[in-house]
């Protein structure tokens, strides 16, 4: 089994994109894709999308759209300066626009209400805010929503890491995500295979990241 830490992770995204010329949104689609081929959607019908604004977040969007074409109920959160996103979130979030009007922005204490009131109205909480990247404490708005996620207990998948959750497992960042499911791209992180808790909840899929890139810094 391959094990990775942050930066060889980081390392191997940025040179399947820069340098293969690997389209990072095709990535972000087939990490979407992959959240959603383990989701029983027999079962699952209402979903509250919660994303910041990064790579993560592209994710959270991308599932966000392909739950919205099968017709599916989603109410789609947002966290953090949309003016700073990254190019695959925006494209993603223009799309979701089309599809939905309950997309909300959670900046103040009547959001968090709003955001509180709304959770008990899914069955299915997907958390998309923090991915492998995550290297300082979790604190402000997004430590809150952490905490009121956990405290709702309803059935949450995470993509790729449980928001908050480091990705060496070597640091505590305050609040983290208690996952249900984690849907982990392409390699497992060393932080979840060395935590028993969540190792034993975790899937790992491949999104495409070709071998070339993985045996640029890995040992195969």
């Amino acid at each position: 089994m391959l094990v990775v830490d942050r930066q060889t992770m980081q390392n191997i995204d940025s040179y399947a994109i820069n340098e293969i010329k690997i389209p990072s949104l095709c990535l972000v689609e087939r990490a979407a894709l992959s959240v959603m081929d383990n989701i029983n959607l027999d079962i699952r019908h209402s979903f509250a999308i919660i994303v910041s604004c990064g790579n993560n977040g592209a994710d959270g969007l991308a599932l966000a759209r392909n739950l919205l074409a099968l017709g599916k109920n989603c109410h789609i959160y947002i966290i953090g300066n949309k003016e700073k996103a990254s190019r695959d979130f925006i494209i993603n979030y223009n799309a979701c626009k089309n599809l939905t009007k309950e997309i909300y922005p959670i900046e103040t204490i009547e959001d968090m209400n709003f955001l509180r009131e709304n959770l008990d109205k899914v069955n299915t909480i997907i958390d998309g805010i923090f991915g492998t990247g995550l290297n300082r404490p979790v604190s402000g708005i997004y430590a809150n929503i952490i905490e009121l996620i956990n405290e709702k207990n309803i059935y949450t998948i995470s993509i790729d890491l449980p928001s908050g959750f480091d990705a060496n497992g070597e640091n505590n960042y305050g609040s983290y995500v208690d996952s249900d499911l984690i849907v982990c791209m392409q390699i497992l992180k060393k932080g979840l295979y060395e935590d028993n808790y969540f190792r034993d909840k975790t899937v790992v899929c491949d999104i495409g990241l070709p071998k070339i890139a993985i045996e640029k810094f890995i040992n195969i």
